[in-house]
């Protein structure tokens, strides 16, 4: 009894020993066939959980690329819609100036007039551009409702928000990929400083404003500058609300100044011109381009509506260079994004290399074992056998 089992056991270890090298072997084929030494987490849990890690940044990376890539085309839209926008600016500017000439004649002016109409039309159906997936360009956050809307009268308003859409495109990095249209159009920098001019100018007068600023941004009275010869020179009147409250000779050089007011004109000034003062701290395109259309048909003499013209040139050409800094700035988005790509892809390659050294096979170290592990494997197959084939009538 204690020698079947005894010969049972000697049996079954030679089998299993066999079973543990076919096993081996078949690691070692299935590792040369796939180039990998971690076939299972069992191999090197550790190790395995480092790739894990591995996959889950790259997918994050993966991500973060095609985030990228929406946002550049968003950007690229933008900065096309803009340049269009900047040439249509730099030619309602020149109109302006060209309708300013005294020698032009009523026909003339109605030519520019039509001109500038068309610019506008065109300036109204690019600032509701709309991008590649129907989203309105201009409209903030709202990018799914048209933003702007122009009256029967000319006047344009603004239905879009002031916000701005953020793309993730790195652990700690977002970039906007828009520009709201009221921040772009409607807000743009006044040319004179904190006022807006209203002429009321004498025949022949070339009186302009230069400048009207106030570093007291509580003050927001209206002011108004009335200019009177006399046998002494020029004279000037300055009105807070209606009421005098300054009244000089006018020196050119010097300006006129009251407390915190500092005003500079420019150009031949005739007796009993004036100009009218309202503080605003920034002009609206929309409305440059409505009134430059409507002072086309004033008559060429009236000096309050060549000023107003100058006024019109000196309002686009603001708007002009606002969005001209703002398409500076999605280039700058656009170099960010360039560079966060380059990180990423960067980032994916030192990855890739060090998951390698993890993950990937060592060939001739594989073939060695294999050949180990095949030579082992024919050892226990002949062992086996011999066990196998042993009873006790070999003995009698």
């Amino acid at each position: 009894m204690i020698g079947r089992i005894a010969s049972f056991h000697h049996y079954q270890s030679v089998a299993n020993d066999m079973n543990r090298q076919q096993v081996r072997v078949a690691e070692n084929q299935q590792q040369l066939a796939s180039g990998q030494r971690l076939l299972t987490a069992g191999d090197d849990p550790v190790a395995s959980i480092y790739i894990q890690n591995f996959d889950q940044q790259n997918t994050q990376i993966d991500q973060s690329i095609k985030t990228i890539t929406l946002a550049r085309n968003r950007l690229n839209n933008e900065e096309t819609a803009i340049t269009e926008v900047e040439n249509l600016l730099d030619g309602a500017k020149r109109k302006s100036m060209m309708m300013v000439n005294g020698a032009l004649s009523g026909d003339d002016r109605l030519a520019h007039k039509q001109d500038m109409q068309g610019l506008y039309d065109s300036f109204m159906n690019l600032v509701n551009s709309q991008d590649e997936s129907g989203n309105y360009v201009f409209a903030g956050n709202q990018y799914d409702k048209q933003p702007f809307f122009r009256d029967n009268t000319g006047k344009v308003s603004y239905t879009g928000d002031s916000y701005q859409r953020m793309a993730q495109v790195g652990a700690a990095v977002s970039v906007p990929v828009n520009d709201a249209g009221d921040k772009l159009f409607m807000e743009v920098p006044n040319p004179y400083g904190d006022y807006q001019p209203d002429y009321d100018l004498q025949s022949g007068s070339l009186l302009l404003l230069s400048q009207a600023k106030n570093t007291n941004n509580q003050d927001t009275a209206a002011y108004s500058i009335s200019f009177s010869a006399t046998d002494q020179g020029m004279t000037y009147q300055l009105f807070q609300n209606g009421q005098q409250v300054d009244a000089q000779a006018y020196d050119p050089k010097k300006g006129i100044q009251f407390g915190t007011l500092d005003v500079t004109v420019e150009g031949e000034i005739k007796s009993g011109d004036s100009i009218n003062l309202s503080r605003q701290d920034s002009v609206n395109v929309f409305d440059a381009f409505r009134r430059g259309i409507e002072l086309a048909d004033s008559d060429v003499s009236d000096a309050s509506a060549t000023a107003e013209l100058h006024q019109v040139a000196a309002e686009l050409s603001q708007g002009f260079k606002h969005i001209n800094r703002a398409r500076s700035e999605i280039g700058t988005r656009l170099q960010t994004l360039d560079r966060q790509e380059d990180m990423h892809q960067d980032f994916k390659i030192v990855m890739s290399e060090a998951r390698g050294t993890l993950e990937d096979l060592d060939y001739a170290s594989a073939v060695i074992e294999l050949n180990e592990n095949m030579t082992a494997l024919q050892a226990s197959q002949q062992a086996f056998a011999k066990t196998k084939d042993l009873n006790l009538f070999n003995y009698i």
